[in-house]
């Protein structure tokens, strides 16, 4: 329920973005925002709790925003999302806001699991692999070690997982046995 109203929120922020043409800057202060606020826990936690008197929590909503130097636009989401007692899912916004935007820019991001790191022009090669095999998209990979793979690589983007790897082929060809 939070992910569908965390949407919810996020496409009306990016809306108001689009219109002023600000969305990725508000996109940037969200994540920022969202991730001191997540790093700050559990003492941001009391902007969601109901054992602290609201106007309490709206002056100290109001200093943090003071603090945190954020447009009026992100600032006065914050603002809603507090006022609508939905403060509490200002990450699941922000995350869901990197989606729309991604999916506005036509980026999708992914990650590569192998072994031990590969270089950037081997990664390079991967992510134009990818662009084509994905009808044209841009792709971001980032690189996450999986020493238990032995060999190959294997890929997510997305819903979509490749599998490459030498455990996956010794899996499938132990399974194939298993069944005979």
């Amino acid at each position: 329920m939070d992910s569908i109203l965390a949407t919810r929120y996020a496409r009306a922020l990016l809306s108001i973005g689009e219109e002023d043409g600000k969305y990725k800057e508000y996109g940037e202060e969200l994540a920022r925002f969202a991730e001191a606020m997540d790093a700050a826990r559990p003492e941001s936690g009391v902007l969601d709790s109901p054992v602290y008197p609201g106007e309490l929590r709206g002056r100290i909503l109001e200093a943090v925003l003071a603090k945190a130097g954020l447009s009026q636009t992100v600032g006065n989401f914050a603002r809603l999302l507090y006022a609508r007692g939905r403060i509490g899912i200002l990450s699941a916004a922000a995350r869901a806001y990197g989606r729309l935007t991604d999916e506005k820019d036509g980026i999708l991001r992914g990650t590569v699991f192998t072994p031990s790191p590969i270089g950037d022009p081997d990664l390079e090669a991967l992510r134009e692999a990818l662009r084509v095999y994905l009808g044209g998209s841009r792709i971001e990979l980032v690189q996450a070690s999986d020493p238990s793979l032995i060999a190959g690589i294997s890929v997510k983007v997305g819903d979509l997982v490749l599998d490459g790897s030498l455990k996956s082929q010794l899996q499938r060809f132990a399974a194939a046995f298993a069944t005979e």
